[in-house]
């Protein structure tokens, strides 16, 4: 090794005398900097001590708006609602201690369901931490159940990486990310700048031509083909549409994905499990190859034997999770399904039999469902409601539903419009879901109806969240389906004879709340009332609660 090497390499290096470049920012500062460089228009939290500072510099811009949230678990189901409808990155704000805590169960619903949430806490002072300070906890021990990333900020110069890290990692995984904040950081400078939103990051997973050409040869050959898709598809749905006539398969949908079919096409046999359709059911166990195509979730039950299924996701840690698996394809769907359906050769087979099959029990499921629809009476079939809301929302409307026995009437009866959003909590079944969603949604789509509809049980989760719209002049629509009980549990205690401790409601004067809160409160108890308040709720300019009086109607097939 020559003695010019050698000096060299004992030189210190070329960047050794300059200092990392800033912009001057405090951790304050910073944060929202960031944030606002990855568009986030809103921050949906609670006041406490360990997020003061953060809170000064957020009353200081208009650039990210500040959603004072009654509760952190709504403040979580809030951003976790908005990342679900957008697919952008949306941020819940907490104090130590119990605000971190209390954020957990929104936290929950957005891991369940891969929405990116990235959860901001204040924490005790670096000096405090591991002590038995006031509203000491270990976050990151706390968060590691629900958080894919959770990290503690111990040095205002480490902030511009933790940032960086949480968001590209949230965004691509679908993951809920974390960080805690000590409090006495916020006003500490930070060396280093603020990372833009890199165009690479949302460009498209392509599959291989040759998996593509094979799914595409499977699907020729398929004789009784079914397409079960989820909302991984939005951004495909009229290829999905000619991929289905094109095949003359069947097609079934998760709840959320109900908009991206036409539900009064011959083809279409609605959702899955419990709270889906007998007829898709029928269809699966009749199917000699299924294709999932943005769907994840499968209820155990309802999963057939006898099918080849082939599975189609950009996540390739969902495929093949609670079912059997066939063929995995991995890529962007938006690339996908086109190419599918642009495939000559997949009409080549006769399909006739089959495509009268899916036509038969098809329409038949839909006179079913029709003639439950029409049931009347005092107080008011669950049907009905549904039947009711479907007819009177906009083609544009965002519907958050609420966990519970109105669920199951939900998916069964209401028929979804191409261009309306179905928000659900998916996996985590969160009660008061529907409420922090509807106010998300209308947040981020101002000029969009937004209706909410919960059950008696559910909605007092959350309820006080109602002064938040009001607060906000937000128009939003509660609708509660109010039957004394929570009519899921009570239905199944029964059908299994056990005693029904613990199922009985007794609701409060929901509207009278509504009307305290600022808001707008009817009452219903029969269809030309229910009918009458929620035309004059959709039409108000403050948001609207209505009370409806429901019959206690077991969903066919409850069991526990």
């Amino acid at each position: 090794m020559s003695p010019t090497t050698l000096a060299d390499a004992a030189a210190p290096p070329v960047l050794n005398d300059k200092n990392k470049p800033t912009a001057g920012l405090s951790v304050s500062q910073f944060v929202l900097e960031q944030l606002k460089a990855w568009k986030v228009e809103r921050i949906y939290g609670v006041i406490g001590d360990a997020n003061l500072s953060l809170l000064d510099e957020l009353g200081k811009q208009n650039v990210i708006r500040y959603v004072a949230c009654r509760h952190e678990s709504a403040a979580a189901l809030m951003a976790s609602a908005e990342a679900k409808l957008t697919g952008r990155t949306a941020v819940c704000l907490a104090t130590s201690g119990p605000g971190v805590t209390n954020m957990l169960n929104g936290l929950a619903d957005a891991a369940m369901d891969r929405a990116p949430v990235l959860a901001l806490s204040g924490q005790v002072e670096t000096a405090k931490i591991g002590t038995r300070a006031k509203q000491y906890v270990d976050q990151q021990k706390l968060n590691a159940a629900v958080a894919g990333k959770s990290e503690l900020v111990t040095h205002a110069d480490a902030l511009p990486e933790l940032m960086e890290q949480v968001l590209v990692h949230g965004l691509l995984q679908g993951q809920v990310t974390h960080l805690s904040i000590p409090k006495d950081l916020y006003p500490l400078k930070v060396k280093g700048g603020i990372k833009p939103y890199a165009p690479h990051l949302h460009q498209p997973l392509a599959a291989p031509d040759s998996e593509i050409a094979e799914l595409a040869a499977m699907l020729a050959s398929a004789e009784r083909p079914v397409l079960y898709i989820g909302r991984g598809v939005k951004q495909a749905a009229e290829h999905i549409l000619q991929l289905a006539e094109t095949l003359s398969a069947a097609v079934v949908t998760t709840l959320p994905a109900r908009p991206l079919f036409p539900n009064d096409h011959e083809c279409y046999a609605g959702g899955l499990g419990q709270a889906g359709s007998e007829v898709s059911s029928v269809l699966l166990a009749e199917s000699d190859l299924i294709v999932m195509l943005g769907a994840t979730w499968w209820p155990d039950d309802y999963v057939p034997t006898q099918a080849r299924i082939v599975q189609v996701d950009w996540n390739r840690e969902a495929i093949g999770l609670g079912h059997p698996l066939h063929k995995g394809v991995v890529g962007d769907l938006g690339q996908i399904v086109p190419k599918l359906a642009a495939a000559g050769h997949l009409s080549a087979k006769d399909r006739s039999a089959w495509r009268a099959r899916v036509r038969d029990v098809c329409t038949g499921w839909k006179r079913q469902i029709e003639a439950e629809a029409r049931a009347d009476g005092t107080p008011i079939p669950p049907q009905r409601v549904m039947k009711t809301i479907a007819d009177h929302i906009s083609d544009q409307a965002i519907v958050a539903v609420d966990t519970g026995d109105h669920t199951l009437w939900f998916n069964r009866i209401f028929q979804a419009r191409a261009g309306q959003d179905i928000l659900i909590s998916g996996r985590w079944r969160t009660l008061g879901f529907a409420l922090p969603a509807a106010i998300a949604a209308k947040l981020c789509y101002p000029d969009r109806q937004v209706i909410a509809v919960a059950g008696d049980g559910g909605v007092v989760q959350t309820l006080m969240e109602f002064q938040t719209a009001a607060e906000l002049r937000l128009p939003i629509v509660l609708v509660i389906l109010n039957n004394g009980a929570y009519a899921m549990e009570r239905d199944r205690m029964n059908v299994a004879g056990m005693n029904l401790t613990g199922s009985a409601l007794q609701p409060p004067d929901f509207a009278a709340i509504a009307e305290a809160c600022g808001g707008s409160g009817y009452r219903a108890s029969n269809s030309a009332e229910f009918e009458q308040s929620l035309r004059q709720a959709l039409t108000g300019s403050k948001p609207a609660l209505i009370d409806v009086r429901t019959a206690a109607t077991p969903v066919p097939h409850a069991k526990i």
